[in-house]
């Protein structure tokens, strides 16, 4: 192990972080609360990519010291200052790695409460990692309310001050606001996010904790459409089908239902065909009735943005050429199968 005096010091940040440097490697040493200490011990066994890596602790009677990595890159917050609206991709891709770096957190009972663009660091690579753990606390299940008012304003959840005990949700909501002002430069109450992600910011930011998602996992897939990481590969394929992504169980039901008729039904069309042409006349024709539809009614991949820039009118253009595929394809069926009779 080594000693504190092994790092150097080569730049001050202020009276409680500065630079240092070691056998030509630089790192962050923080003057951390000593109540804090558990936090960053169980941060230094336990490493993730999204969260930044924290190389020794120091203890002392009154203070604790930390040495943790210096990470090349930009804050978030740098990154919104030089171009406030960033992409749906974009943003996804950020929200997605915080939300592996906080469903980490949580796993070791961990709440940052503090996610901020700040607090966000961005690598050339564009790798994420959560900074900050300084207002960071555990859950205490016999606590009703924080006793601490913490956090920055407008990201701070409203159990921040006081109502209730914080939790997991408490960075949900945090995530929430960031995401909505990556993708409009603004906080949700200002002027909420259009759309799909528009209707998961609004639940992620409700003011009743109760109402938002349960887990930052599964905000992340109804942001992001995209699993934890950790998930089960079969489960993975299987959220990325339509009537499953949403892991809603009547939504299931119906799924399953309409895939048990659709797809033997589709066999029995194509098993009546004579020849070749009368085959592929049946498969085009189900791909005109069935298909098509299908992929635009699902919004299957996000295709709708390609028809309409707003929701509403790329629903309704969606439903205008489902019904005329379907109404086409069904006529080249009926004309095939007339001449197989």
């Amino acid at each position: 192990m080594n000693k504190l005096s092994d790092y150097i010091e080569i730049s001050s940040f202020n009276g409680s972080t500065s630079l240092v440097q070691r056998n030509n490697a630089i790192y962050v040493k923080k003057q951390v609360a000593k109540d804090l200490t558990y936090i960053y011990k169980i941060l230094a066994l336990n490493r993730h990519k999204n969260i930044s890596d924290i190389i020794e602790i120091f203890e002392y009677e009154d203070i604790t010291i930390i040495i943790e990595e210096y990470i090349t890159g930009e804050t978030l917050s740098d990154i919104l200052e030089n171009t406030p609206i960033q992409t749906e991709s974009y943003t996804k891709s950020i929200i997605g790695q915080i939300c592996d770096g906080l469903t980490f957190l949580h796993k070791h009972n961990i709440i940052h409460r503090d996610i901020n663009p700040n607090n966000i660091m961005v690598t050339k690579d564009g790798t994420v990692k959560i900074i900050d753990f300084d207002i960071s606390r555990s859950v205490k299940k016999n606590s009703s309310t924080d006793t601490v008012v913490l956090g920055t304003v407008g990201y701070a959840a409203p159990e921040q001050f006081g109502f209730t005990q914080s939790d997991n949700r408490t960075d949900l909501y945090a995530v929430g606001v960031l995401a909505n002002v990556m993708l409009t430069g603004k906080m949700p109450n200002e002027c909420l996010y259009h759309g799909k992600l528009g209707k998961v910011i609004a639940k992620a930011t409700e003011i009743d904790a109760k109402i938002r998602y349960k887990s930052i996992a599964s905000f992340k897939h109804a942001f992001t459409n995209e699993t934890d990481e950790n998930t089960n590969g079969f489960i993975k394929i299987l959220r990325s089908i339509p009537g499953f992504r949403t892991w809603e169980v009547w939504k299931m039901l119906v799924a399953l239902i309409l895939y048990a008729t659709y797809v033997p039904l589709m066999c029995v069309f194509i098993s009546w065909s004579t020849d070749v042409t009368s085959a592929l006349l049946t498969i085009f024709s189900e791909v005109l009735m069935f298909v098509i539809p299908f992929i635009l009614l699902t919004n299957l991949l996000g295709v709708r943005r390609h028809l309409a820039h707003k929701p509403a009118t790329a629903l309704i253009a969606a439903m205008i050429i489902s019904a005329i595929a379907f109404f086409v394809g069904a006529s080249i069926f009926l004309f095939n199968a007339a001449n197989n009779i």
